[in-house]
């Protein structure tokens, strides 16, 4: 399998959903964007230019690393269902969005 890594920077919003939408009639396409506001922007236009495309979400924890405060239930049940999409099988295009400070925690599989 040969993996084709894509930088795009620069872009204005919405022509960004048109970029991701194009490179995913190829193949899976990982977007991460800068933060949560942006996230669900790209989201939006993503189901504005192409409805059928599937869109998974990782997102990233809503509390800090050793903080007396558990995460939400459904942010853990959302990243929970995101990875065990990954890993039991996905459609052969589709757009998993995610954000920089989710990407760069620890997902502990086990």
């Amino acid at each position: 399998m040969q993996t084709k890594q894509v930088t795009v920077s620069g872009a204005p919003e919405g022509f960004d959903a048109q970029l991701v939408l194009r490179e995913a009639e190829n193949g899976a396409v990982v977007h991460v964007a800068r933060d949560d506001k942006r996230l669900a922007a790209m989201q939006a236009a993503i189901a504005f230019f192409d409805p059928t495309m599937p869109v998974i979400t990782f997102p990233g924890w809503d509390c800090l690393p050793y903080d007396r405060v558990s995460p939400n239930a459904d942010v853990s049940a959302s990243r929970m269902a995101c990875l065990a999409g990954l890993v039991h099988g996905m459609p052969e295009r589709f757009v998993l969005l995610t954000t920089l400070n989710a990407a760069t925690q620890r997902a502990l599989l086990e």
